[in-house]
């Protein structure tokens, strides 16, 4: 082997040649700022310069001695991996431990088991020491004390290869050895004789040499073995380090290995089974071949030839050290067979290299002490994916770029000056700026790098900006998708974000400072972690905002550990201005334009297989070098002229015809086109340059073939038709997608005038608008969705047409004419359909912004025509679907992702009569709600109340959870999402502040003494402390990871309390923060009238009446600012301001929001001095509160009229107004800022606008949200609605008989329909107007009886009337106060002959007569407090039975005299459970009425024979799950002395049933599940699968009307809807 050996009187021409190539000279001692891999046998090629007739000769030479992955691995010049320690004498090796020992174990619990196996001739120690020294015995004394991995548990494994014989009889073999292996990790002992425990934690094997064959051996063997199988499967990665895998003659390889082993050994000894051709090594790289796709490989391969006995050869050649499998990951150390296992010292570059990939792997393993198992760490992945909405793997784009690499290209960058002191600077955060011309292959150097940098064992994340793809133009995408790679590689940051799940936030939908402050800066930047993080971007002049991008980026000073971002880009004015006025960060400039080198090596390597002798070769290369002139995108495109032809003359004459540069050569590319004489050619190329420079993103081949075949263009090659017709303009790329060749040939084509078809940008994007709506106006399509066979296109077309709209003219009655014709018929719900099985719902608002705009567009276009000629009906029908399409994404989107197909038949029943989806739908025999008389879409999503006895006073919401505190000193905290009640907590006194932790776990509240922190999900008090006396707090929240809280008051104090100790209490802050300057003059300096941190809890702001707005420092306790009033845009007066009522913080911007004293809306900016006023034209309306969205996209504001306004924040401009005649007393948005509540008297309000509903969807992330400070353009045209309050409905009854419904209200009126909906009539009426509380009816429907809250019964009669117009009346039969025992009303019971009717409370019932309207018997509890319910007995009708969680008592009808009771051990089943709220300490009194009761309800089966029990056990703070029993009729009617024990409701419908509403015939349960189903099971089934029938919207769910919700015997659902009933008529009761 031939080896070049420098000179050191050529140092300074070496330094000279370097430098000419952008190289820097470095000695040999001089170590790579990123450690690169050693190949030594390229690293004195890397520094010397290439001439161009020695390319081809050294690209065939490269070509066949370097893989791909290890081709663009460089070592630095001169860099040595030799030991200055000589070899030391040879020792016994056979001293070394045998069978599994832990050389290495953390104190904590481990995150992984290394194992380290030696090759046959090894041993357990002396492999892995060099020169046999054990001081250098890596695995014990360097793996430990890496960072990361010292928290894996680290072992080496030992097995006798040194037989004292020596012939050829040795009965051990590859199987022994296995088995070996297997045993010792399933039964071996550590060092303390405790079990080894493997296979608790990932596994990770580091074999060498033969010993590769053994561990492959033991894992075939494993996967079969019951013993072993679930060992093996926590296998997950393996090292092999110069292992041979494959050979032509393995036997060769084999006796090569031992004739290095310095033992003595044959041969034979070990191989007698592995020579050419053996069935055992094809079985095993067979079996192994199948298994491998479970691993994660490593190949690590020597590349200096083993010096033995005077002699030197490569033992393995790296075609056998690498498998070659998918996924695999191969890489060249510089050292022989018996060094690539031993180093010198942890800065040998090849421990690294190893040292790297096992940190790599443990890293993965090691998140935050916690073991996860593969598949629990891969969904969690896949969920911290979805909350940050990243589409795609980030993979596609590198791979794209990777597959376009040459080896032997790129690496000079390593070398570049530049670029290595850039890298060096490893503690300070900085900027690279890598520019270049257009085609010069940045995305090709930025994958290199990229991948460069992973194998260097950086975190690396990267993006690449692509312009001729819409979802990857924007920076919202760009920091979503590093955020999500860095989670991968970072188990601190992956944590974080897991925290962040229980959050309902959607990262896609929020601003760019929202994203940067909540992932970034909150989240990343306070991470301290051991080396310098790297971003890649590539193509940042692709990017829809450079300007923001750049400034966006320059933040990562903020971080505390360093962040270095590489952005490749053309050296644009743009850009240069934007890096320009950056001083943050360092920003450092690079020039790429020096390629000349690599689009040499690259022309070689392509021409290579041209035909011709080297020599001619060369001297095409040449020629295409020169004109390329620095662009490799010519190279590329001369060498696919140069490579179709097939002689030299012809090669030369197409080099001459080539011109140079890329406009001339696009010229040339287009008179191929121009020349094109058919018309179908001329219409195909046409078609396939459309959609490759205006589609919204690169189609798929299947997608263009689809597209072809709709205009009758099929081609038989798809490949060859693009390379004829395109004129190479258009490619496919590595994921085989329909792109431009690059981004600057589309800016020629949208430019040329040369062209034989037009590619003008409005006519095109109508013909890409006509094609994707086209498939949804097929009938066929719907059949074709059922079958779930999904046309190709399809995807693309239903996700993109509306964007494709907004480019179209909207004077064009074609578009026109399609989108009525799609509109007017069930194609739009087909449309719907599609979106919802592909997830993508989000394009239904797009879609409503598209339509609403073109109509708006198309009436400015009429305008000045004849009104005749306008179209009015059809931009109408534009603009109601572009309102229905986003309340159908509001209120139904989660039962369309569900079941996509409820848009036909469920969903249009749901939406108000004069909706387009409800006009344009048929009604089915099938499905029908009736009854509803709303015309219009309600904002109002729900109501929920506090207490008829109640004031509803602060309210505060975080993720799922919302709280609302009363004037009964209690909390209500309701699910956002089911708006079902959780918990109640009783704090005792007046609140006035409540905060949630940032987590959403714990709950704040401070009232009038004492502070009190909640479990919210177990409902528990877990912390108390007394408050500073006369002190009330205008600021409350959570800080420094939830473990303290942090309060201001208006005292002017600012405490903190820590509530890891319950010894703690309110400490002052700093008492400077607020102490005022009283000097001003004309101030009045009194309490503050509102005070707000901001969302770092860094500052304060505080508004006072008399005094400025101020901002203080509250970590230093200083000063920031005062705002001085702007009068207009005049400069500020030094003496001009003005008191303020009320303030917030926008979350990002760092503007204030406030409420002068004046009442005039205002934002002020503390740092920047920016001020606005909202100029507001109703003087008579003052704000009151104001609020801003989480996301910072909106404010709102409400006044003492009840008003409430939503302004674009961004444009300082009004959306929304919301009227009513109800003060509003707080304020609040969702955390997804899609709904806001406010509280009005004993209620909260739940309200789902369009306005925010198309704002959160719609707001541009991809600019910045910063404050257009006198800006008045609005964002969208202001709605107004008025808010009703419908008095609601508080009890229903029903007669199936008759078919009449009775409703009571909860201002005492009771009226009467029947099932046909006629008009409602009033048929009495409470005398105090106090709610209906109760109401039944007899079965027959004669009589009707109902209570309100004030204790009255009230008896009825129903008569049909003869001469009115109403069909049925009533009369009164009786009126009478009762006077029952404690607890209230609790049910009414008509005896089966109507004569009869019980009144029940908790510990007693009467019975009255309606005859003698008076009591005739009275029964009171042996029990008090014990819940009880009364139900017709099934088997007597003049009896009834009293149903107990304990016992089941059987009562006469005329005297409520027992007759009969049996035990019933209901609580025997109930888990014991702890009580819903911890009991008090000494500090607070406990409450007499928190003890806890167990509640029961009965629902009897249609034909009475089954009766299904409900218990929990609660407190009046809390309410536990509550558990199902299955309780047959006959078990009663059948006497025994034992206990009646009911059965159980199977575990998989309790798990998902949320309200059970009837059992129709003998055992058909209807329930409502948690997702709003309405479904049946048949009890008794062995199967705990439901059938869902039909769902209730989302905004009819609450607690009060689902405990009104009544099924008649028929199916018939009745349902309370905002003072109406709805009648839901379906095939729920069919079947039985």
């Amino acid at each position: 082997m031939f080896k070049k050996i420098r000179n050191r009187k050529n140092k300074s021409q070496d330094a000279s040649q370097q430098q000419q190539h952008g190289i820097p000279y470095r000695s040999p001692s001089t170590p790579a700022p990123i450690p690169p891999s050693p190949y030594s046998r390229r690293s004195s090629d890397a520094t010397t310069t290439v001439q161009p007739e020695d390319d081809i000769r050294n690209v065939e030479r490269q070509i066949t001695q370097v893989s791909e992955v290890s081709k663009f691995e460089i070592v630095p010049p001169g860099l040595s991996t030799g030991s200055s320690k000589q070899r030391q004498k040879s020792q016994d090796r056979r001293a070394d431990p045998q069978g599994l020992t832990v050389l290495y174990s953390p104190v904590d619990s481990r995150s992984a088991d290394i194992v380290f196996v030696h090759g046959l001739g090894g041993s357990s120690r002396q492999t892995w020491s060099k020169n046999r020294d054990l001081d250098l015995f890596w695995p014990q004394n360097w793996l430990p004390k890496e960072a990361e991995i010292s928290s894996a548990r680290i072992m080496t494994f030992g097995y006798n290869a040194h037989f004292s014989t020596s012939g050829p009889n040795s009965v051990y073999s590859l199987a022994d050895f296995a088995k070996a292996l297997l045993y010792d990790m399933r039964f071996g002992k550590d060092n303390d004789g405790r079990d080894l425990a493997m296979g608790d934690v990932p596994i990770v094997f580091v074999v060498h040499s033969l010993g590769g064959l053994v561990f492959k051996k033991a894992y075939i063997a494993g996967q079969s073995d019951t013993q072993y199988q679930n060992l093996v499967k926590e296998i997950r990665a393996v090292l092999f380090m110069s292992t041979p895998h494959r050979g032509s003659n393995l036997a060769i390889i084999l006796n090569r290995i031992l004739a290095t082993s310095f033992m003595g050994h044959t041969s034979k000894q070990y191989i007698a089974d592995l020579k050419k051709n053996s069935p055992v090594i094809e079985a095993l790289n067979e079996d192994f071949r199948n298994l491998a796709p479970k691993l994660q490989i490593f190949c690590f391969y020597e590349t200096l030839e083993t010096t033995v006995a005077f002699k030197s050869f490569m033992v393995l050649e790296k075609d056998s050290s690498i498998l070659g499998y998918p996924g695999e990951i191969s890489r060249p150390l510089d050292a022989d067979h018996h060094t690539v296992c031993k180093f010198a010292s942890p800065e040998d570059p090849n421990y690294k290299s190893v040292r790297s990939a096992l940190l790599t792997l443990i890293r993965n393993y090691n998140i935050s002490g916690l073991q996860k198992s593969k598949s629990k760490l891969t969904v969690d992945l896949q969920n911290v994916k979805a909350l940050l909405s990243v589409s795609g793997p980030p993979e596609d784009d590198l791979r794209e770029s990777r597959n376009r690499w040459q080896p032997g290209t790129c690496d000079s960058i390593l070398y570049a000056p530049t670029f290595v002191d850039w890298t060096q600077d490893s503690t300070s955060s900085s900027i690279l700026w890598a520019y270049a011309r257009p085609g010069s292959g940045k995305s090709v150097l930025s994958s290199y790098l990229i991948h460069h940098l992973k194998q260097s064992g950086c975190i690396c994340a990267y993006y690449f900006f692509k312009y001729l793809d819409a979802s990857k133009r924007s920076l919202s995408s760009m920091l979503r998708s590093i955020a999500f790679q860095v989670a991968e590689d970072l188990p601190e940051f992956y944590q974080a974000l897991t925290n962040l799940l229980e959050d309902t936030t959607q990262f896609e939908k929020l601003d760019i400072r929202s994203i940067w402050q909540r992932l970034y800066r909150s989240t990343l930047f306070k991470l301290n972690y051991a080396q310098p993080m790297y971003w890649v971007i590539d193509a940042l002049d692709e990017s829809e905002s450079v300007n923001t991008i750049v400034e966006t980026l320059s933040g990562i000073q903020d971080s505390q550990s360093p962040i270095k971002i590489l952005i490749t880009s053309r050296e644009l004015p743009t850009i240069t201005a934007a890096f320009g006025r950056i001083s943050s960060v360092p920003i450092v400039r690079m020039c790429l334009d020096d390629n000349t080198k690599d689009i040499r090596h690259y022309t070689a390597s392509q021409v290579r297989y041209m035909h011709g002798t080297i020599d001619f070769k060369q001297e095409i290369t040449a020629q295409i070098v020169d004109l390329a002139q620095g662009n490799f995108l010519w190279a590329e495109l001369a060498i696919k002229q140069v490579l179709q032809r097939h002689n030299p003359e012809d090669i030369q004459a197409a080099l001459s015809e080539l011109p140079p540069g890329m406009d001339a050569l696009y010229r040339r590319m287009e008179m191929n086109i121009k020349q094109l004489s058919r018309a179908a050619d001329k219409e195909t190329s046409r078609t396939i340059l459309t959609w490759a420079t205006f589609a919204r993103r690169p189609l798929t081949k299947d997608d263009l073939l689809s597209v072809l075949k709709t205009e009758n263009l099929v081609p038989l090659d798809l490949n060859h038709t693009i390379s004829e017709l395109c004129g190479h303009f258009v490619i496919a790329d590595s994921n085989d997608r329909i792109t431009l060749v690059h981004q600057t040939a589309r800016e020629y084509l949208v430019k040329s005038q040369d062209m034989p078809f037009s590619l003008d940008l409005e006519s095109s994007q109508e013909s890409l608008f006509m094609t994707c709506l086209s498939p949804f106006l097929d009938h066929k399509l719907r059949s074709k969705l059922r079958q779930k066979a999904f046309p190709s296109f399809l995807e693309y077309a239903a996700t993109s047409w509306s964007h494709h709209l907004e480019s179209c003219s909207a004077a064009s009655n074609e578009i026109l004419d399609i989108l009525v014709k799609f509109l007017n018929g069930s194609y739009i719900l087909t449309w719907i359909q599609t979106l919802a099985m592909l997830g993508q719902l989000r394009d239904l608002v797009f879609a409503s912004r598209s339509l609403a705009t073109f109509a708006q567009k198309r009436r400015k276009v009429d305008a000045p025509t004849m009104p005749l000629l306008h179209r009015d009906s059809d931009l109408s029908l534009l603009e109601l679907w572009a309102v229905d399409l986003l309340k159908i994404v509001g209120k139904f989107g989660d039962h369309l992702l569900q079941d996509p197909t409820v848009i036909y038949k469920y969903i249009p029943q749901f939406c108000p009569r004069d909706s387009m989806i409800r006009q344009t739908t048929s009604g089915s025999s099938q499905f029908s709600v009736v009854g509803l008389e709303a015309t219009e879409w309600d904002d109002c999503l729900a109501r929920l109340s506090v207490g008829s006895n109640q004031q509803a006073f602060t309210l505060t919401t975080h993720g799922r959870y919302l709280a609302v505190s009363t004037s009964g000193a209690s909390i209500i905290l309701w699910d956002s999402l089911t708006l079902e009640t959780i918990h109640t907590f009783l704090h005792n006194e007046h609140i006035f502040k409540m905060c949630f932790s940032s987590g959403g776990r714990k709950l704040a509240t401070y009232g009038l003494q004492t502070t009190r922190i909640w479990d919210v999900s177990t409902g528990r008090q877990t912390y108390i402390v007394n408050n500073p006396m006369d002190a009330r707090p205008l600021a409350l929240s959570f800080v420094e990871n939830d473990t303290a809280l942090l309060a201001a008051t208006d005292t002017r104090d600012v405490s903190k309390l820590y509530i890891n100790n319950n010894t703690e209490s309110w400490k002052s802050l700093d008492d400077r923060i607020m102490q005022e300057d009283t000097s001003i003059p004309d101030t009045f300096l009194n309490s503050p009238t509102s005070l707000a941190f901001s969302p770092e809890r860094t500052e304060l702001a505080v508004a006072y009446r008399g005094y400025p707005l101020t901002i203080w420092s509250l970590e230093d306790a200083y000063l920031i600012n005062r705002c001085k009033r702007r009068l207009g845009f005049q400069k500020v007066s030094t003496s001009s301001w003005t008191g303020v009522n009320r303030i917030c913080w926008h979350p990002t911007s760092g503007d204030v929001l406030g409420i002068y004293t004046d009442g005039m809306v205002f934002r002020w900016h503390p740092i920047e001095e920016n001020h606005q006023e909202l100029q507001s034209t109703d003087i008579n309306a003052t704000p009151s509160e104001i609020e801003c969205s989480p996301d910072g996209i909106v404010f709102a504001t409400s006044d003492v009229n009840g008003a409430i306004k939503l302004y674009n924040f961004r444009h300082f401009t009004l959306v929304y107004q919301l009227s009513s005649e109800d003060i509003v007393t707080a304020l609040c948005f969702a955390p997804d800022g899609k709904r806001f509540y406010d509280l009005r008297g004993s209620y909260c309000y739940v309200w789902e606008p369009n306005a925010l509903i198309r704002l959160s969807g719609l707001e541009d992330t991809t600019t910045d949200n910063k404050s257009d400070y006198g800006s008045t353009v609005a964002s969208v045209i202001a709605s107004e609605v008025f808010a009703e309050s419908p008095v609601l409905i508080t009890a229903i009854a029903a007669s199936s008989k008759t078919g009449l419904l009775f409703a009571g209200d909860e201002e005492g009126e009771v009226r009467i329909l029947d099932m046909t909906c006629q008009p409602q009539q009033e048929i009495g009426k409470s005398a105090t107007e106090m709610g209906v509380d109760h109401l039944v009816c007899t079965g027959d429907g004669r009589y009707l009886a109902y209570t309100d809250l004030g204790g009255r019964l009230v008896v009825r009669a129903v008569e049909k009337l003869s001469n009115s117009k109403y069909t049925w009346g009533s009369r009164l039969v009786m009126n009478v106060k009762l006077n029952l025992q404690i607890g209230g009303i609790r049910q009414l019971i008509f005896s089966p002959d109507g004569a009869l009717i019980l009144v029940a409370s908790l510990d007693s019932a009467q019975l009255w007569s309606l005859k003698l309207k008076s009591v005739q018997a009275v029964f009171m509890s042996r029990k008090p407090g014990t819940s009880q319910r009364w139900i017709l007995y099934p088997a007597r009708p003049d009896q009834l039975a009293a149903i107990s969680p304990t016992n089941i008592t059987i009562y006469d009808w005329k005297d409520l005299a027992c007759i009969d009771s049996y035990e019933l051990d209901v609580l025997a089943h109930q888990q014991s459970t702890e009580s819903a709220l911890t009991r008090p300490d000494s500090r607070q009194p406990q409450s007499p009425q928190a003890e806890e009761s167990s509640n029961i309800s009965v629902i009897v089966s249609q034909t009475s024979d089954m009766i299904l029990l409900s218990t929990s056990r609660s407190t009046p703070f809390s309410n536990q799950q509550t558990q199902y029993f299955l309780l047959e009729t006959t078990q009663i009617m059948t006497p025994s002395s034992s206990p009646i024990v009911p059965i159980p409701l199977h575990p998989g419908v309790t798990a998902i049933l949320a309200v059970p509403l009837a059992i129709l015939g003998k055992d058909n349960l209807v329930f409502l599940d948690l997702s709003f189903w309405v479904c049946t099971w048949r009890l008794g089934a062995t199967s705990g699968k439901a059938q869902r029938h039909f769902f209730l919207p989302r905004d009819w769910v609450n607690t009060e009307i689902l405990g009104l919700c009544q099924v008649l015997d028929d199916g018939t659902l009745l349902c309370p809807r905002k003072g109406e009933i709805a009648v839901i008529k379906s095939t729920l009761g069919s079947g039985w």
